[in-house]
């Protein structure tokens, strides 16, 4: 499928949606980083396309930072500069005591974007993980009660309502 007919695949989701519904989904593709939460958001509104559509759709209108892939960057080059200033110490380029201090510096630097990187990946996995395990059961329960219309018309604002929930404990 080329890249214009999947944005148009969003973009006729996006058109099915009542006013209200479009507008909350758009703050929320804004304001959300994570292209599957957003994916699972859009299935509670009745997004039946594929993840792939919506990802190229959300990169193209909306750009995200990867604050995680940043801070991986920043690790490497703290690992580079400590290596650095070693081989420095080592050629006898600078002396011994005044690369301590400074290699405890970027040593500590170092330690602190870890630990950061190790949080956002435990928040992101946790919070993916309770998010899909709450789509996983309301799709078991609308193909449960399939062709019941007031069932699933029920199980429909069910599932807004467990979504805005979960969505507000961020």
């Amino acid at each position: 499928m080329s890249s214009t007919t999947q944005i148009d695949l969003v973009q006729n989701f996006l058109n099915a949606l009542d006013q209200d519904r479009r507008e909350c989904f758009l703050t929320y593709v804004d304001k959300t980083y994570s292209v599957y939460e957003i994916w699972l958001y859009a299935g509670v509104l009745g997004y039946d396309g594929g993840f792939s559509a919506l990802e190229k759709w959300i990169v193209t209108k909306y750009p995200k930072l990867n604050s995680r892939e940043l801070m991986l960057g920043e690790i490497v080059k703290l690992e580079g500069d400590i290596d650095f200033l070693r081989q420095q110490v080592m050629n006898d380029i600078v002396k011994p005591d005044a690369a301590a201090t400074r290699i405890a510096h970027l040593s500590k630097e170092l330690r602190g974007h870890v630990v950061e990187v190790e949080k956002m990946s435990k928040v992101t996995d946790r919070r993916g993980l309770v998010l899909a395990g709450a789509d996983k059961v309301m799709r078991e329960l609308k193909s449960i009660f399939k062709g019941n219309d007031d069932v699933i018309n029920a199980l429909e604002l069910a599932y807004e309502s467990v979504w805005a929930a979960l969505v507000e404990e961020k």
